[in-house]
């Protein structure tokens, strides 16, 4: 017969074991919204400038890019902005427009989850907002999920 004692000590030893293993494979997407910047009407003047910008310590994966857009007085098929996302060298990562939104309504612009993804020592990704003829100030409420790839 077998030793009550040594069946448990078996027992909590798969159960360590087993908690280890599920430990290391759990690496939660990690969402870092872009609110730590007072996100002010962008306006015409200052179309193409940087608008908001996210360190990435570590390299990592985009995996969704969700934003509400307000867009006040002119927003059209003519006068519109385009939104992009953009990694540290200029590459555009995603972008939209907002010609289809109505003006003075907050609108939530269809999650992008299809990416160009950044090089693993791209060290930021930010927001370039570039107006086609003159569209009224936008407001953008950004937010960014990532997948941490590495250290």
């Amino acid at each position: 017969m077998s030793d009550p004692n040594i069946i448990t000590q078996r027992q909590i030893q798969a159960l360590e074991e087993t908690q280890e293993r599920l430990r290391k494979a759990d690496v939660p997407a990690l969402y870092l919204p872009w609110s730590q910047r007072a996100l002010n009407p962008f306006p015409l003047a200052s179309s193409g400038g940087v608008w908001g910008d996210q360190a990435q310590p570590w390299a990592s994966n985009l995996i969704a890019w969700y934003n509400t857009i307000t867009v006040i007085t002119t927003n059209n098929g003519t006068n519109f902005w385009t939104v992009a996302l953009k990694d540290a060298a200029g590459v555009t990562l995603a972008s939209f427009t907002t010609a289809a939104f109505t003006v003075n309504v907050s609108t939530k612009a269809t999650a992008i989850t299809s990416f160009t993804q950044p090089s693993s020592s791209n060290p930021f990704v930010s927001i370039i907002a570039t107006a086609t003829l003159s569209p009224g100030a936008i407001f953008i409420f950004p937010a960014l999920a990532l997948l941490r790839t590495g250290n």
